[in-house]
């Protein structure tokens, strides 16, 4: 597969409120099969990006794509039918449902019986009940959650709840997978558990965007990485490119003199 192709695309995106500009002019490329790195001050954009990207804001000017086809104009429900989904800053699960259950919601986007036929005891409702829940005990699996399935989120460390978000947001299988912040609030070790489910998350068809903070995550498992200020972008390359380069020094990373 052309990484290139299946590529989630902005170009002269721009977003102002008020007169502010909050975005300005940004041409950014996500490709399949890279982990791509947004990063920034507080008030650099990136949210807003993400915003942007998923239909929630809609730019000014500019256009966005995935795989060559247009996403203007398209709201988030549309967006999210076209495999384009992300997770939120903020840990948003139902307290009174299980793990495995706030996971069945993120694959009701692939739901085709309808919500009737889903809770009433026919063989059409009882079949597609089954493949959602095999479907989200597939997506806990894989980051090793399966034995917190019948647990409630309250019963779950801030770690295991960021893990329960991302299974939630991969048990559809999606294209393009949109992380905001999501070691936020978590101590090393649970920041490096995540590290490894991200790692594993990888492949070749999945593009995959991480906003952070967490400086170590971003330079240990992304390949490439945006550098936003001010609305602006003031670098993108490689981990080692960014973390040489000078204005991302003095913007955001410090330097040995401050």
């Amino acid at each position: 597969m052309d990484m290139a192709t299946n590529a989630l695309r902005g170009q002269g995106i721009t977003l102002s409120f008020g007169g502010i500009d909050v975005l300005k002019g940004l041409d950014v490329e996500f490709r399949a099969g890279e982990i791509t790195g947004l990063i920034g001050p507080n008030g650099a954009g990136k949210t807003s990006l993400f915003n942007c990207l998923t239909g929630a804001y809609r730019p000014q000017k500019g256009s966005i794509t995935y795989a060559g086809g247009s996403l203007d104009g398209l709201p988030p429900a549309a967006r999210a039918s076209r495999g384009i989904v992300r997770s939120f800053q903020h840990v948003a699960l139902s307290p009174d449902l299980s793990v495995l259950e706030n996971v069945m919601i993120g694959v009701a986007r692939n739901h085709h019986a309808g919500w009737l036929h889903s809770f009433l005891p026919t063989g059409r409702g009882r079949a597609e009940m089954a493949e959602m829940r095999a479907a989200a005990m597939g997506a806990l699996s894989e980051l090793g959650l399966a034995k917190a399935a019948d647990k409630l989120p309250s019963e779950l460390p801030p770690g295991m709840l960021r893990l329960v978000e991302i299974a939630r947001a991969i048990v559809g299988r999606p294209a393009v997978l949109l992380l905001d912040e999501p070691a936020a609030g978590l101590n090393n070790s649970e920041t490096r558990d995540l590290m490894h489910s991200l790692r594993k998350l990888a492949s070749p068809e999945l593009v995959m965007v991480v906003v952070e903070h967490d400086m170590d995550l971003v330079m240990s498992i992304c390949d490439r990485i945006y550098v936003l200020n001010f609305g602006a972008f003031v670098a993108c390359g490689t981990p080692a490119e960014v973390r040489a380069d000078e204005d991302v020094v003095r913007i955001y990373l410090g330097s040995d003199d401050d």
